[in-house]
């Protein structure tokens, strides 16, 4: 049995394997990576029982994150995946619950709600951390999580780049392109550009300072 955890913070990523080998129930090897583009390397090297994710690496931003957890639904769904996250941001709580990730827990909480979302999880159910779930309490759910392509549309319209161009970039129609932005505007609750825009600005951005703990 193996657990990979992705923490970019050494002091968080000591505190979780120190939990996982000390604090929970979980028998077994624990391997760390501190980027999210190592992780389909190390999924596929040690076929990890369960994966203790961050959304954002070294050098990553949110939207790398969210990438991750769109290939995790299609590919690696025989690992259980916990979110371990500093980002409290409501929409993007809704996003990860409808992707079916198994567990989310907050830094922001105490030790304890790590531990308990490990041993739910490893008890084959779902858990979200009562932080995660009172900060999603008054925002509307998401239906269905956003798809890789959306994903990319997004990140490039985040970056600068006009529907057009990012039709260029990705060899697609632009009715194609102008339809995905419709669709993931329409799940993550945009009514205008404007409001997606400010959103964007924060999620496409490269190494958020989020709270860490569990040290």
């Amino acid at each position: 049995m193996c657990a990979i955890v992705m923490e970019a913070c050494a002091f968080t990523a000591r505190g979780i394997r120190e939990v996982l080998e000390h604090k929970s129930s979980f028998e077994g090897e624990v391997r760390i990576s501190d980027g999210l583009r190592e992780l389909p390397v190390l999924i596929a090297r040690y076929q990890p029982s369960l994966l203790i994710v961050e959304l954002c690496g070294t050098n990553e931003s949110v939207m790398d994150g969210l990438s991750f957890v769109a290939q995790w639904q299609s590919r690696w769904q025989q690992c259980k995946l916990i979110i371990c996250t500093g980002l409290d941001d409501p929409k993007v709580l809704q996003l990860l619950c409808a992707a079916k990730i198994t567990g989310i827990v907050l830094k922001q909480e105490p030790t304890l709600a790590l531990i308990q979302c490990i041993e739910q999880v490893l008890n084959g159910r779902r858990n979200f951390s009562y932080k995660a779930r009172q900060r999603m309490a008054h925002t509307a759910p998401v239906d269905k999580p956003l798809t890789l392509r959306e994903l990319a549309v997004l990140k490039s319209l985040f970056a600068g780049n006009s529907v057009t161009r990012t039709a260029l970039d990705m060899q697609r129609d632009v009715r194609t392109v102008s339809s995905q932005k419709r669709k993931a505007m329409q799940k993550l609750g945009f009514i205008n550009d404007g409001a997606m825009f400010i959103q964007g600005k924060w999620l496409n951005n490269i190494n958020p300072v989020f709270t860490n703990s569990f040290g």
